[in-house]
């Protein structure tokens, strides 16, 4: 019973992590981005990213909107 109450509560910590970080990768990334030249199509395309990620985000998709916003900002650094 106690593994169960343990293994539940991790479950739901790492998707409130998720849930947490999500907006701050956005956030950081939409910041370099923007110091950028905004006709460059490698910031076009990391933008495109980010905006689907913010949509992820508000969808609960927490996990799947993280990693979208993190392919992005490695991709800025490219």
């Amino acid at each position: 019973m106690t593994v169960t109450a343990v293994a539940v509560a991790l479950v739901f910590g790492a998707g409130s992590a998720f849930a947490s970080s999500c907006p701050k990768v956005i956030k950081e990334t939409r910041e370099e981005a923007a110091k950028m030249k905004a006709d460059d199509p490698k910031v076009k395309a990391v933008v495109a990213k980010l905006d689907e990620a913010q949509k992820l985000h508000d969808g609960g998709k927490h996990a799947d909107s993280l990693k979208l916003a993190n392919e992005a900002a490695a991709d800025l650094k490219k």
